[in-house]
This record gives structure tokens, C-alpha cells and sequence, in this order.
């Protein structure tokens, strides 16, 4: 049995061959694209981390930066407050505290107190380490099981980790802290040491 030409068949195999050539530059196009979105993202998303916020009080005679976006609040017992709202289930912190001192204050002293004070207001609180971060920075770090008070939230617990840096200096000692969620005070940290580094009092 012999074949003969099959027009029809070939324009089926040119429209074939037609269409690959294009869906690959199709693909091509979408990889590269989806490619400079990613870059895009993740750069604005740098940009937006690495973004401070200036912070000064002239009374305690304390300055730093934080990170933009950030809510501030400098209405409680501390010289100032900032937390991430878009953190969840537990909105990342950092505090900066001035406490009087005496000569005869020690750090230790200091972390006492604040072990007294967190037992009663934190659940499950206990310090996990203390250690001498420099010659002037003690730190101590700390964990406790935050739970929303309100009792029509359905939420689990979260268990909250947190460090204090502690610096004698003169009549007070600076307290800088930092609590965040177990899952994200690691990825956290690192800026919190800027957050520390630029400090100035």
C-alpha cells in the first residue's frame, strides 16, 4: 500500500511546529516575567525592612531608630514602645526602659527586678540565660506564654521569646527589649541588634 502527499497533514505539522514556537516564547515571556515581579518584590520588601524611623527623647536623653511602620507609643512606664502591627498572633515589641540606679545598683539588681515584676503579669514566665553580651551590655533572655485576655477570641497561646539588654550608665540603667513570637524571634533578632546599635543616650 503506498502513501501519497497529504497536504492537509502537512499544515497540520507547519501549525503545530507554529504554535510551539510560540507558546515557548510564551513561556519564556511568563518565566521572565514572573521573575522581575519576584525581584521587585523582594527588593520593596528589603527596602521596607531595612526602612527607619527617627526617635528621640530629649527628657531621658535617649535616641534610636526603629523600624517604619511601626506603631509608637510612649504613654506607658517605658520611654518608648514599638510594636509591629502586622505581626500575628503576637504583635513583635520592642521597649526601651530608664530605671533609677544608685552606686551600690547592680545589673543584677535590675534583672531581678524585672523577673519579679513579668512573674506576676506573665504566664509560664522564667529566664532561660544571662550572660554578658560586652564589657557594658548585660543580656538576659526570657520566655513566657502570652493569652488573649478576651475570652470570646478563640486563640491558642503563643510562647513568647524575649531578651533585655541592660547597660549601667551613671544614676540609671537602660533597659532595651525585645519580645516576639517563638516562630519568628530568630528571623526578628537581627534587627533588633540595629534597632540596639543605633542607640544613643
Amino acid at each position: 500500500m503506498t502513501f501519497r502527499d497529504d497536504p492537509i497533514g502537512q499544515r497540520r505539522s507547519v501549525a503545530a511546529r507554529t504554535i510551539s514556537r510560540s507558546d515557548r516564547y510564551a513561556s519564556i515571556l511568563t518565566l521572565a516575567v514572573t521573575a522581575l515581579a519576584l525581584t521587585l518584590g523582594l527588593l520593596l520588601r528589603q527596602s521596607q525592612v531595612s526602612s527607619t524611623v527617627p526617635f528621640v527623647d530629649r527628657t531621658a536623653g535617649v535616641q534610636t531608630r526603629y523600624p517604619s511602620g511601626w506603631l509608637l507609643d510612649t504613654d506607658g512606664d517605658y520611654v518608648m514602645r514599638v510594636r509591629d502591627e502586622a505581626a500575628r498572633p503576637f504583635k513583635t515589641t520592642y521597649l526601651i526602659r530608664v530605671v533609677p540606679a544608685s552606686p551600690q545598683t547592680s545589673v543584677r539588681n535590675v534583672l531581678d527586678n524585672l523577673t519579679l515584676q513579668r512573674s506576676s503579669e506573665r504566664a509560664a514566665y522564667q529566664v532561660l540565660s544571662i550572660q554578658e553580651a560586652s564589657e557594658t551590655v548585660t543580656r538576659m533572655d526570657f520566655a513566657f506564654v502570652d493569652t488573649d485576655p478576651n475570652p470570646f477570641l478563640e486563640r491558642l497561646p503563643v510562647v513568647v521569646l524575649g531578651t533585655d539588654l541592660v547597660i549601667l550608665d551613671g544614676d540609671r540603667a537602660i533597659v532595651v527589649t525585645m519580645m516576639a513570637a517563638e516562630d519568628v524571634y530568630t528571623r526578628e533578632f537581627p534587627r533588633f541588634q540595629r534597632f540596639f546599635a543605633a542607640l544613643s543616650f
